[in-house]
């Protein structure tokens, strides 16, 4: 999920190159449409109230309201699954390897080098 602020830049669709201030002028009920349809849109409550300072009459819809939340939830259970897999991760000892393919890109731990790959890192590859 991407989190846009009034800054952020449309990388996508016919407004692609405008930021989110620019759109909301042109047209701002395609934020809503955004909150409605695209899994990676998402806009806090404090971007809300900032595009309200610059065009008052600005709302989105119940339905994209409930859609920001959900996608929020989501996006919060996810950071707290991948905190506890950071912490589980780093029981596993890292470093006698460094600087191997194996380790800095496969990210593979010391334990699992020297266990299951016998100590050699380059044996990475025939990992099915």
């Amino acid at each position: 999920m991407k989190f846009y602020n009034l800054d952020t830049e449309f990388t996508f669709g016919k407004f692609q190159g405008n930021t989110v201030r620019q759109v909301i002028e042109i047209q701002s009920s395609y934020i809503d449409w955004c909150a409605l349809n695209l899994d990676h849109f998402y806009i806090s409550d404090e971007v809300i109230e900032e595009i309200k300072t610059i065009k008052p009459d600005f709302k989105l819809s119940d339905e994209g309201m409930q859609k920001l939340n959900e996608k929020y939830e989501a996006w919060e259970t996810q950071q707290q699954r991948s905190h506890n897999d950071y912490d589980y991760y780093q029981q596993e000892s890292y470093g006698e390897y460094a600087g191997s393919y194996a380790q800095d890109v496969e990210g593979l731990s010391d334990d699992f080098i020297n266990d299951v790959l016998d100590g050699e890192p380059d044996a990475y590859w025939n990992i099915d």
